[in-house]
């Protein structure tokens, strides 16, 4: 008797199959004692554009041939989880004719053995192009940005400093203000931004890390003029790293700050200034 189960290319509303050969299931009184081996392994995260073709490859071997399939989204970022409905046999392909804001998101792709019941996970996330600029050509007044990618403190400030701009520094009420609208309005515009559900903090360009409690624009070296701390902040906690938090991050709810440890992973704003001080 052939066995055969199917290997399936799971599509944005279709779904591509084509045979392959697996195992019976009295297979598993005699199997191998070592776990199905990863063989195509997704990277962690992919770039695509809007409205192209996007393809992302999982897949296993072992004996019997593993069972693989990919979950989309993740409950404690995005709010929302649910499992892709087809389940293929050594390799899943995650495959989208035309990719839509909704198709951006984090994924899983589940290596599961059915004979032994272990399961491998491979987390990924599905990031859009990032096409914010800040040149001569951009409006002429200053604005900021807002970046939904999970980054260190050090590696935001170094992006935006890549494309002309500093991390963000409210100078006062307004421009504060101005920041916070712009973070609660750019989430929900931003495919990427779905990403951040239950991620509250946005970093910006102050630091203390030169004298602890002395809080300064990391552009200018100067003291703040303006704080709108949250409540008991700053605290310096050293639960996690005993020098303690040195960084600032806003409250995407409410627009307060926070003291915080820079190797955190958040999304950040960033400051395009005036067309008079741009370089390009």
């Amino acid at each position: 008797k052939q066995w055969y189960q199917r290997r399936v290319a799971i599509t944005a509303g279709e779904y591509k199959s084509t045979p392959v050969k697996a195992y019976p299931s009295n297979i598993c009184a005699n199997v191998y004692e070592n776990k199905p081996k990863i063989t195509v392994r997704p990277d962690p995260s992919y770039t695509f554009r809007l409205g192209r073709p996007a393809k992302i490859v999982c897949a296993a071997s072992g004996m019997p041939t593993p069972y693989v399939y990919w979950i989309k989204g993740k409950k404690d970022l995005t709010n929302k989880e649910e499992r892709i409905r087809v389940t293929a046999v050594g390799e899943a392909v995650l495959f989208f004719d035309r990719l839509t804001a909704n198709d951006v998101d984090m994924y899983t792709c589940v290596v599961e053995d059915c004979c032994r019941g272990s399961i491998q996970r491979i987390e990924t996330e599905i990031k859009v192009d990032n096409a914010h600029t800040c040149n001569k050509r951009d409006p002429p007044y200053g604005f900021f940005v807002v970046v939904w990618e999970f980054t260190p403190w050090w590696s935001a400030k170094k992006w935006c400093e890549d494309k002309n701009m500093q991390l963000a520094v409210p100078k006062n009420e307004k421009e504060n203000k101005d920041l916070h609208t712009r973070i609660v309005e750019s989430q929900g515009k931003d495919p990427n931004g779905k990403k951040f559900a239950h991620h509250n903090m946005v970093w910006m360009g102050m630091s203390d890390s030169r004298l602890e409690g002395g809080f300064i624009d990391v552009y200018t070296h100067r003291t703040l003029s303006y704080r709108n701390w949250m409540s008991k902040q700053p605290d310096n906690w050293t639960k996690y790293d005993k020098v303690g938090q040195d960084v600032v991050a806003m409250d995407r709810i409410t627009g307060q700050w926070d003291d915080s440890y820079g190797f955190w992973k958040r999304p950040f704003a960033c400051y395009c200034p005036p067309r008079w001080q741009r370089k390009n």
